[in-house]
């Protein structure tokens, strides 16, 4: 593995801003086409597709808030719009009866359906579809390398 010391080279750079531009163009993206097609912005996409991958189709609050990348804060704004549109509901955590769960609700689930084929249209068009099949395996054996806890 490379460590070397002072400014990024011209490797690096590129290989850097080319993940920040990517990851900022699918997002901007997927945001705009889930909105429009979906009322479904992606941060809302983003939780509903959590919670179904979630045992029990439910998380923690603060867990959920972790695997979102949201703040506590931010994540109970947005939990509350969700259960506004009844997608979610909180539940007191059985466990710990001064947190609560955040659950997806059937019409939630019924929600990420239909939104999933527009989601996973823009991943191809933006990104997936743009490389081959090899190139795909071997960007996800980097992915795993580069996101290793040892690294």
């Amino acid at each position: 593995m490379n460590q070397k010391g002072g400014p990024l080279d011209e490797e690096e750079l590129a290989a850097w801003q080319g993940m920040l531009s990517l990851h900022a163009r699918v997002l901007r993206d997927l945001d705009k086409d889930l909105t429009a097609r979906h009322h479904l912005p992606v941060r809302s996409f983003d939780v509903l597709i959590t919670l179904f991958n979630a045992p029990e189709y439910r998380l923690r609050m603060s867990d959920l808030a972790n695997r979102v990348m949201l703040s506590p804060s931010g994540l109970t704004r947005l939990v509350e719009r969700l259960e506004r549109d009844r997608l979610i509901e909180r539940q007191v955590d059985t466990s710990d009866a001064r947190s609560f769960q955040a659950v997806l609700t059937d019409s939630g689930r019924e929600r990420l359906d239909e939104a999933r084929e527009s989601h996973d249209a823009v991943i191809r068009d933006r990104f997936t579809g743009r490389l081959s099949p090899e190139q795909l395996r071997q960007l996800g054996a980097i992915w795993s390398r580069v996101l290793t806890e040892e690294g």
